[in-house]
């Protein structure tokens, strides 16, 4: 028998890149947070190796999709003579910034712990999810949380109060390591005092948005004309807190009424989305995934 999951994506509230690591990589220090936006898993055990589907989205069913490497990963660690078929109804864009494809990895390694009964604790997915991507980790924790290193190294926070968000899609894949390797010099490590309130459990601080930034804007706004256009019609219209995603295409913004907001989508560049939504706790998404 199957099981249906949601496979919820993410927006950086905040983004520095503070350095290059001795693995090539950037050292982060980011502020991640669960939106109600949401891709749709089926699982179910049985036959042999993986199968996957993917419906919504011109991606592969094979090894080259991080969903099928977490499950092929799972089974190899903890039910070798097990198999899974997996379907997966994308509705997140690829290049976005929402971290789609790792999100659906996480979804599987959660999964498929239920549908197995192993291992014990989630804490036990940790090496394999960090092994998978650097998004992978926040996936299994899910709310409000501060990452670093890569990312992967994720710091649960007291949840920031829900609340409806508005995503600007434009019709573009941004290649994130492509962003990465343009940067300039890192900026200061220091997080700014609001975040750091918020890390430490403080009532959010009226200033935390103001203080927010994501030092990989810059770069897209000079190297992708569309989603330039987007950030400054969103401005243009009203939109408060515009900012990247992680490396992109995806905007988020917040708009003081729907009506605003509408008036605004009709101005985006052809293709380009102006999506709904809200901030989803840890506990919701606990409630909500297998829902």
């Amino acid at each position: 028998m199957s099981r249906v999951y949601r496979s919820f994506a993410k927006v950086n509230l905040h983004l520095q890149v503070v350095g290059r690591r001795a693995d090539g990589y950037h050292e982060l220090r980011t502020l991640f947070q669960t939106i109600a936006l949401h891709d749709v898993l089926e699982v179910e055990l049985g036959g042999e190796g993986v199968r996957l589907a993917v419906e919504g989205a011109d991606l592969p069913g094979d090894e080259r999709n991080l969903a099928h490497r977490a499950a092929a990963r799972f089974l190899e660690r903890w039910a070798p003579e097990q198999g899974v078929e997996l379907g997966l109804r994308k509705r997140l864009p690829v290049g976005g910034g929402l971290g789609g494809g790792s999100s659906n990895a996480a979804t599987v390694l959660l999964a498929l712990r239920e549908l197995v009964g192993r291992p014990q604790r989630v804490a036990d997915l940790w090496p394999l999810a960090r092994e998978l991507g650097a998004d992978v980790p926040f996936f299994l924790v899910g709310g409000t949380a501060l990452g670093f290193g890569r990312g992967d190294e994720v710091v649960p926070i007291p949840d920031l109060p829900e609340r409806e968000i508005w995503l600007a899609l434009p019709p573009v894949a941004v290649p994130t390591a492509e962003i990465f390797a343009a940067l300039p010099a890192p900026m200061s490590a220091a997080l700014a005092a609001p975040i750091l309130a918020l890390a430490g459990g403080e009532p959010p601080p009226r200033e935390w948005e103001a203080a927010a930034q994501n030092d990989l804007q810059g770069l897209v706004l000079g190297r992708f004309t569309v989603i330039r256009e987007v950030y400054t019609r969103l401005r243009a219209g009203g939109a408060r807190g515009v900012r990247l995603s992680g490396s992109g295409s995806s905007l988020l913004a917040w708009f003081e009424d729907a009506a605003r907001a509408e008036a605004v989508a009709r101005t985006l560049p052809e293709g380009t989305r102006l999506e709904r939504t809200r901030t989803v706790n840890r506990a919701s998404v606990a409630a909500l995934r297998g829902a």
